[in-house]
């Protein structure tokens, strides 16, 4: 009898310890349309939802599915806190709040903007929903800026700029100083609110001298703050001599100010990735968790552009990550295990969302007979995305007609294509190109940017390699002209 109440008191033990050492975050999302609804432009190119942990620059994206009733997401995490980012439908406005294990979060949108309330802790007024309650929203940067006025700050601007930018981060330091004071804001948001408003100003301040912050580098509390990771990216960019290589591109295809298309020969600049990852390395400016992330960086960049010399880096990236779940991601997301199908020069290689295998040419073979009119995407497009609307009202306009409309991705990262053909419900005739930079038939298009429409005939054959927009008046007369000569 003994035995088995020590047993069981052992057993009640061990179960209770389990349940404690889990750290759990419980997020309840009310019934809304606010992340469904059409929108352009960055937002397209990511969940609303991003958090990291506490000294992890690990990114997680959310995608609710609240729209017809409420959702609730159990996050699982290995830190005691988070810093989780929801995004705002305005492109200069979002919500920053710092969660803990065991955190019960109700968010709603009845106010049109997201409101979290903590359902099993008391917290600090300001600690929660700080940036609707003092109304702030950043200065707008360029990108927005460009997108609003179709063209970029002048140097009169520039200036006035530069000067709202500072004049920002001081009035939020001194709001901030004022809640700190009056004990409305714990420290720990205080800190990381004020961070984060500041490496975000740096960043979108195009005259920012970083080498005026090189004593911020080996900050490794701040490395779950996004604006913080984008700044040492900048850092590299613009203190380090990192090499650049310039490509030719032919008939570059631009629209115009009333959505009418020309063509123009243009020279593109890049950075060489493979310069930049070896530079971090040799570097000892950065703290071990900074000069870790942006190694993981160019190795992400090394894997869109260059995927034959990816095990290499891979093998040099694990000397300084011990992180087997990021890496294991990493491999997944890459595709790491079918390189040889990668290097494949005689096909068009495809994957769809279970990873089963098919080619372009086994697709136009099977629809001889029917028009396809290919689209080529990928996921952080945000022109591509942008025009997703307009190519499901052409979709609906000719549903009735035997055409297929093929969706295909250049995508490098086979789970950022997954995520983002299910956001935009992209449910039949869709694939990720195992192999964009080998493929001849790839080549002979010439798919040197996206987004790039190509029309394929009754018979199989290329009618148009640079079809009109979907939302042209010219792509309905194409489509019709191609139907009638069947």
């Amino acid at each position: 009898m003994r035995i088995y109440l020590l047993f069981t008191t052992l057993f009640f033990a061990l179960f209770s310890f389990a349940q404690n050492s889990s750290k759990n975050i419980t997020l309840i999302f009310k019934k809304s349309n606010y992340h469904f609804e059409e929108t352009s432009g960055f937002k397209r190119m990511n969940s609303l939802i991003n958090y990291s942990e506490y000294n992890s620059y690990r990114e997680t994206y959310l995608s609710p599915n609240n729209k017809e009733k409420n959702d609730t997401i159990q996050l699982n995490i290995e830190s005691d806190k988070i810093f989780l980012i929801h995004n705002w439908k305005e492109l200069n406005k979002s919500s920053r709040v710092i969660l803990y294990a065991n955190d019960i979060v109700e968010i709603d949108y009845e106010k049109g903007f997201p409101n979290f309330k903590i359902e099993n802790r008391n917290v600090k007024p300001f600690d929660l929903n700080l940036e609707h309650q003092l109304n702030l929203s950043f200065p707008i940067d360029n990108f927005v800026f460009y997108q609003t006025n179709k063209r970029s700050r002048n140097s009169k601007e520039e200036k006035e700029y530069k000067a709202e930018l500072a004049n920002f981060i001081q009035s939020s330091k001194a709001t901030l100083d004022e809640l700190l004071n009056s004990d409305k804001i714990s420290p720990e948001t205080y800190d990381s609110q004020l961070n984060y408003i500041t490496f975000y100003c740096l960043n979108t301040d195009s005259k920012t001298n970083f080498s005026d912050y090189k004593n911020k580098l080996k900050n490794e509390e701040l490395i779950w703050l996004k604006s913080y990771r984008y700044f040492l990216e900048l850092y590299v960019k613009n203190e380090f001599k990192i090499k650049k290589y310039e490509k030719e591109i032919k008939d570059f295809e631009l629209k115009t100010a009333n959505n009418k298309t020309k063509t123009k020969d243009v020279s593109v600049q890049y950075e060489d990735n493979e310069n930049s990852f070896l530079q971090v390395e040799k570097s000892d400016l950065f703290s071990a968790k900074a000069k870790e992330y942006l190694l993981y960086v160019y190795l992400n960049r090394i894997a869109k552009t260059d995927s034959q010399k990816l095990s290499t880096y891979i093998s040099i990236f694990k000397k300084y990550s011990n992180d087997k779940k990021l890496i294991e991601g990493f491999e997944n997301a890459f595709l790491v295990d079918i390189e040889a199908l990668k290097q494949n020069t005689s096909e068009v290689v495809l994957y769809d969302e279970n990873k089963k295998a098919t080619t372009l040419s086994a697709i136009i073979e099977a629809n001889k007979g029917r028009i396809i009119y290919i689209d080529f995407w990928a996921s952080w497009c945000a022109p591509c995305r942008a025009a997703f609307p307009s190519s499901r009202k052409l979709h609906e306009e000719f549903k009735e007609k035997e055409i297929v409309f093929l969706y295909l991705s250049t995508d490098a990262n086979f789970e950022a294509w997954k995520k983002a053909n299910q956001f935009e419900k992209l449910t039949e005739n869709s694939y990720l190109i195992i192999n964009p930079k080998t493929s001849e038939y790839l080549k002979k298009l010439a798919i040197d940017f996206i987004p790039r429409y190509v029309l394929i005939n009754s018979n199989g054959e290329i009618s148009n390699p640079k079809a009109p927009f979907p939302d042209s008046e010219k792509i309905k007369q194409d489509l019709n002209g191609l139907l009638q000569s069947k």
